[in-house]
């Protein structure tokens, strides 16, 4: 029999990997974020920054595709191999979990990117 972890202590697991995970999720949020502006100004919505679309935008694209597929082949697994051993229901867990991704990027980088 697999040895589960008691409710409170599954909640907290979840709540520490889920930050931990968002501090790692900080980078490609940040990066699309920035792709999202590159796109802008190529498409005439933003003022151009010539130093950041110089070299095209498929850069961004590729870039961002790696950091995504990064993040996910390490906050995947993870995740799965923890809510094993927790005793909670997998739909909250996610739901949770995912919204523990973008708390740090909220609160450490989004006030930078909008002041």
């Amino acid at each position: 029999m697999r040895r589960r972890l008691p409710t409170l202590l599954g909640w907290a697991l979840c709540v520490v990997l889920g930050l931990a995970l968002g501090w790692l999720c900080r980078f490609p949020l940040i990066n699309t974020w920035l792709t999202g502006w590159v796109v802008a100004m190529e498409a005439g919505w933003a003022a151009v920054d010539p130093t950041m679309v110089d070299d095209g935008i498929s850069i961004y694209f590729v870039f961002i595709t790696g950091l995504w597929l990064f993040f996910a082949a390490i906050a995947g697994p993870l995740t799965m191999l923890a809510r094993r051993w927790a005793r909670l229901p997998a739909r909250p867990w996610w739901w949770t979990s995912v919204a523990l991704w973008l708390v740090p990027a909220a609160v450490l980088d989004l006030p930078a990117l909008l002041g």
